[in-house]
């Protein structure tokens, strides 16, 4: 097994500024098209923070605009577009760049000067704010689903709706009960429970070439289990072990070293439960304590590497999703002793201290489930495949400043449960899962946001 360290940063020159770890990965995601508050939840940090780094960098790199920093990122290989015109994010709306291309024309200015406004600048600026307009409008509708966008048809002929869901790479080994996350552009897949048994693999997925690596193993393998990321390393709790008991361990991966390492236990032994990553603490709610569903509540201080009771989850549960959204975290779906639940319960992180009003009630799923894919994206929670009455589930996407659902189109793949969904600049991820009690190494994408090509303005 390869141990040797991963994606190191190249060396600063007069012409690379020295830029930080995570100054580099809000670069980076500038240039995908994220606006500061899809930064803020990708990198569990708040929109505020995002603004400071993002001032340094501008400072930096000599530029002074998230176009100009996009550029830049590109030029310098520091991010790949798939060969698609990248998004710039202005605000929350996506501002794409000029279709002529990904480097500037010849002749036009480098991308740290200012370009001087010509004689039809007042043009320029109004087709500008048209276009911001129309992007703002557009992916409003799509996300909605109010509209969809369509590629090009020849004169006469009806559009043609663009694929939402498509089939990527599948995962080197069927497993089923994984854990997912992002980190850097990149996809790490962990653990699960293959035909063999439970599994400690660790694969890293680069959609840019559509392929797999095989990492350090997780030294202790765990199945229905989840991960999150927190500053720049890869927190999985708990989990099942191969001998069928629960364990209380927590192993942490370290991306840019490629090694594990223990930290503080939790403070009970869990599988099953709902995990994501809030304002650089974990938050883990209910799951399976190896004789019952429980309602056990905890979040997790890695500055202190310790862990602290919250709030009971109301509904004692496991095989739930949790995601946050909206400045809220979402606990979704799961089951208990009656079969599969559509409960959702919204946490709230700032009401603590106060336990009884820490949670409240919202819209249930529309159908029950368990075993679920859960996942946000621009402050909409995805919730795909699992195990319910139906024997095809839909795919469904909440609003929670509206507290309502709407279905989405579904895969073409049969019913899946214990999948892993990741959601990663503007797609979801499904990951693996359970067709028919078996494993299998299924790998689809799902276009969650689109954005629009407007052509370049010039400024003569």
């Amino acid at each position: 097994m390869d141990s040797r360290p991963i994606n190191d940063a190249p060396p600063a020159s007069p012409d690379r500024p020295d830029l930080s770890d995570r100054e580099r990965e809000i670069l980076v995601l500038v240039a995908t098209g994220a606006s500061n508050k899809l930064i803020a939840q990708q990198l569990v940090i708040s929109p505020n923070t995002v603004k400071v780094h993002l001032r340094n960098i501008y400072a930096k790199i000599n530029v002074t605009s998230r176009t100009e920093a996009a550029l830049y990122a590109i030029r310098e290989g520091l991010a790949q577009v798939n060969g698609e015109a990248p998004a710039v994010a202005v605000e929350d709306e996506a501002v794409v760049l000029p279709a002529e291309g990904l480097t500037p024309p010849a002749g036009a200015p480098a991308a740290s000067a200012r370009p001087q406004p010509g004689p039809r600048w007042w043009l320029g600026l109004l087709l500008a704010f048209g276009a911001l307009s129309l992007v703002g409008v557009g992916l409003w509708a799509i996300n909605s689903g109010l509209a969809r966008p369509t590629t090009p048809a020849p004169t006469g002929a009806p559009p043609t709706p663009l694929p939402r869901w498509i089939e990527r790479a599948p995962l080197p080994e069927a497993r089923a009960g994984l854990a997912v996350a992002t980190y850097e552009n990149w996809i790490y897949a962990i653990g699960g429970e293959a035909a063999g048994g439970v599994s400690g693999e660790t694969e890293r997925y680069d959609p840019a070439t559509d392929q797999w690596e095989t990492l350090t193993a997780k030294p202790l393998a765990v199945a229905d289990a989840q991960a999150a990321v927190i500053g720049g390393l890869i927190y999985v709790p708990g989990g099942r072990r191969a001998d069928g008991g629960v364990t209380n361990a927590l192993e942490v991966y370290d991306p840019r070293a490629n090694v594990w390492e223990p930290r503080a236990a939790l403070p009970q032994a869990l599988s099953a439960y709902a995990l994501t990553a809030f304002e650089g603490h974990l938050y883990l709610f209910g799951g399976w304590d190896g004789t019952a569903y429980t309602t056990a509540a905890w979040t997790y201080d890695p500055s202190q590497d310790a862990w602290r009771r919250l709030p009971a989850l109301p509904t004692a549960r496991g095989y739930a999703g949790a995601a946050v959204a909206s400045g809220l975290i979402f606990v979704i779906g799961g089951e208990a002793g009656a079969g599969p639940l559509a409960v959702n319960e919204v946490y709230f992180p700032a009401r603590e201290a106060q336990s009884a009003s820490a949670w409240e009630t919202r819209a249930a799923l529309p159908e029950a489930r368990s075993r679920l894919g859960l996942a946000s994206l621009a402050d909409t929670v995805y919730a795909v495949g699992g195990q319910g009455a139906s024997a095809k589930l839909g795919a469904w996407a909440y609003q929670p400043t509206q507290d309502n659902w709407r279905q989405l189109e579904l895969p073409g793949a049969p019913a899946t449960s214990r999948l892993a969904l990741v959601a990663l600049q503007s797609r979801l991820y499904a990951l693996g899962g359970e067709q028919a009690d078996a494993p299998v190494a299924q790998h689809l994408t799902y276009q969650a946001i689109y954005t629009t090509i407007f052509p370049g303005v010039s400024g003569e």
